[in-house]
């Protein structure tokens, strides 16, 4: 994924991360005072864990339809990364939060078990062990 370092931010889509209540504020107050240019798509709001200390984060996609100033990067607000559109077609498509960190799949008792068998030492350890056991 590709950031923005222009400024003026020029036409198209984007995505961004606010990753504390300063931050938050600060992106909410540069696309209201940018209105006429800047549509905010979709805004993820995850508010801290209720038994965790983490912060509050917003996640921002939006579209620029004019260039625009861009904000002064802070900290835990950075530069925006581009997202699919028009002007950036080999983009990646973004359409949530979820579609910009890889995750590996969820863990599950059959993957681990089929992960277990994956390498040959490993089942022939486990056949001799069960030989072993089950040997009268």
């Amino acid at each position: 994924m590709a950031i923005e370092r222009k400024d003026p931010i020029p036409i198209g889509k984007y995505w961004v991360d606010a990753l504390d209540e300063r931050a938050i504020f600060y992106f909410d107050a540069w696309a209201i005072r940018n209105s006429g240019t800047v549509k905010v798509i979709k805004k993820e709001e995850n508010p801290p864990g209720w038994l965790s200390a983490s912060k509050r984060r917003n996640w921002y996609l939006f579209e620029v339809t004019a260039p625009t100033p861009r904000w002064q990067p802070i900290q835990n607000l950075g530069l925006p990364t581009i997202v699919q559109s028009p002007t950036a077609p080999t983009a990646a498509p973004v359409t949530s939060s979820a579609d910009t960190a890889t995750r590996p799949p969820p863990v599950t008792a059959s993957s681990m078990f089929e992960g277990l068998f994956d390498d040959t030492k490993t089942v022939v350890i486990v056949a001799g062990l069960l030989y072993l056991l089950t040997r009268k």
